[in-house]
């Protein structure tokens, strides 16, 4: 696994916080009322590790939706939560007589739609502090054991973020995943390295 210093994941972090910002303004006027996302530290690890990382287990029932996208570096980003809070999320996003508790069309598509949101408004802030525009595909929602969903993001290496979603009162703890082969690994990591060079 490649080594990243803290100087690069910085940089990387603050991109991401920029998205996050912006998805959190867009999320507020869809719900109606203030929403705040936080992104703590940034974390590269194997992607055997995510879950741990996560502190989530693997049998445990989660809901994620998953971006591939292509350009710069061509990969795959989940938004995952567990279960119960993909409900809470629903709630939040969805009007209370439109709600089905067994994750209706509705339902999955209000999740698919907050999903969207937040990765691309993330993988935008990213391309656009790198001057590497990435191109987002068609999103799609997976549910089951967190192992299982994983298990869609194949590959070496996993950049992790711990976001907690802030709405209406309501704390909802989201899993964030962005997955590079070692190939558009290494590309991210020059891209960070020249952005570094020509800024400090």
């Amino acid at each position: 696994m490649r080594h990243w210093s803290e100087l690069e994941l910085d940089a990387l972090a603050e991109a991401f916080n920029v998205g996050v910002g912006a998805a959190a303004a867009v999320l507020s006027r869809m719900v109606g009322a203030e929403v705040v996302l936080s992104v703590p530290e940034l974390k590269v690890v194997d992607a055997a590790a995510a879950l741990e990382a996560f502190g989530i287990a693997a049998h445990d029932r989660v809901c994620a939706v998953i971006q591939p996208y292509g350009g710069a570096f061509d990969s795959r980003a989940l938004l995952m939560f567990t279960e119960a809070r993909s409900y809470d999320l629903v709630r939040a996003v969805v009007p209370a007589h439109m709600t089905d508790m067994r994750m209706g069309d509705m339902a999955q598509d209000a999740l698919t739609e907050v999903g969207n949101l937040v990765l691309d408004a993330c993988l935008t802030a990213v391309g656009d502090l790198l001057a590497a525009p990435l191109s987002t595909r068609v999103p799609y929602l997976v549910k089951g054991e967190a192992a299982e969903v994983i298990g869609h993001m194949q590959g070496e290496e996993m950049m992790l973020l711990h976001m907690l979603f802030s709405i209406a009162d309501r704390n909802i703890d989201g899993y964030v995943a962005f997955l590079l082969e070692q190939r558009a690994m290494q590309a991210l990591q020059e891209a960070v390295g020249r952005f570094l060079c020509a800024h400090l």
